[in-house]
């Protein structure tokens, strides 16, 4: 039996979520391409820099869009989402439609309701803080009533669920994301020469958020010159797509105390692993992040990885003992760890290592998308 499956994404950018997914699919197509019919809807298109590669996989391809020139089927901007998933399903009889991140929860439990045979899947990214910023709680527990199996990416997540929305817990998968290996191997020259007098190159992904702690590297690298003067460090803040309020209070901050020639804020762009194969470090400043695929990719690259005790849940996986873990919000124990992997580079060495070791063991796309695939699998035999 081939089992007939809309995916929806919630944006068609080359980050985090929308990343593992494909990653999966990539997966199936490659090894599992005749047990599945595989549709993708995406809900937001904003950049399309990875509607190529899912066009590769989809049977049908669907996005949310205003530019008719691209030759894809493009939705109807005016028409709510919850009918044209609705109409798609009449159209097509999915066997299961599956959601990917929270932001698809409220889609998936409204086609449920209209479509009773349909299974549904959400796959969580998010913990307890964005969860509670995107979704009404008492709403939501109504709404993950609808949802028939949940994947969370890891047990601190899976726990949110359970306790604040009511999810049974036979209902939840904990299952790692997946991320690609990387194309850079070669470090880039010329971004090596334009950092080349700096003794520390340390690198910070994402846009600048309040969640992602960006607030704090000021305050880290004021620590990290007051202890070491005489130490020529760069910190790299890549991702900046916006002006906002929060990245104007960052650039005061950063001019008040001096840090101009400490900390550099680098715009989004397509190629951020670039800049974080040459550092020499990847700095996780986060409040919150249920999982960290930059924390998978730094590890991917060697690169060791200085972060918050209790604040990612990558931790569970790769732990104490294979990072440089700085006390919660612990801005100067943060510059002493950042300090710690730049005086010993034994004790460097032994974390990369380790951390190497356990991403081979428990984060390699083969690995973690064999799992996601038999869970898939688990999934279509209740449905037969």
């Amino acid at each position: 039996m081939i089992t007939k499956i809309l995916f929806i994404f919630h944006e068609d950018t080359r980050t985090g979520a929308p990343n593992a997914l494909l990653s999966f699919l990539n997966y199936i197509n490659e090894n599992h391409q005749k047990e599945f019919i595989i549709d993708i809807f995406v809900l937001r298109s904003i950049a399309s820099e990875i509607e190529p590669d899912l066009k590769k996989i989809a049977r049908n391809f669907y996005t949310k869009r205003k530019d008719k020139k691209i030759k894809t089927k493009i939705i109807n901007i005016f028409k709510p989402i919850s009918l044209q998933l609705f109409a798609l399903q009449k159209a097509h009889n999915y066997d299961i439609v599956y959601g990917n991140t929270i932001l698809t929860l409220k889609y998936l439990s409204k086609l449920k309701q209209q479509c009773k045979t349909v299974k549904t899947i959400l796959h969580v990214h998010e913990g307890n803080y964005l969860t509670s910023l995107f979704l009404n709680k008492n709403r939501a527990t109504k709404e993950f009533q609808n949802i028939d199996h949940v994947i969370t990416v890891t047990q601190t997540a899976s726990n949110n669920l359970e306790q604040n929305y009511g999810v049974i817990a036979s209902k939840i998968a904990i299952i790692s994301p997946a991320i690609e290996q990387n194309e850079y191997s070669e470090i880039d020259s010329n971004l090596l020469k334009e950092y080349s007098n700096n003794d520390l190159i340390l690198v910070n992904l994402g846009q600048p958020s309040l969640t992602k702690g960006t607030d704090l590297i000021p305050q880290i690298a004021n620590y990290l010159r007051a202890k070491n003067p005489n130490l020529k460090f760069k910190i790299l803040i890549i991702g900046i797509t916006s002006d906002n309020d929060f990245v104007k209070a960052l650039k005061l901050d950063i001019d008040k105390l001096e840090l101009n020639s400490y900390i550099e804020l680098i715009s989004h762009t397509k190629t951020p692993l670039a800049y974080l194969n040459f550092s020499n470090a990847c700095l996780i400043t986060s409040r919150e992040e249920s999982f960290s695929l930059v924390g998978v990719q730094a590890v991917m690259l060697n690169k060791p990885l200085v972060l918050f005790k209790n604040a990612i849940g990558l931790s569970e996986i790769v732990t104490e003992q294979a990072t440089f873990t700085a006390n919660y919000l612990d801005t100067y124990d943060f510059a002493d760890k950042i300090l710690e992997l730049y005086n010993f580079p034994e004790t460097l060495h032994q974390k990369t290592s380790l951390s190497k070791q356990i991403y081979a063991e428990k984060l390699a796309p083969s690995i973690c998308n064999k799992k996601h695939y038999l869970k898939l699998k688990d999934f279509v035999n209740q449905i037969e």
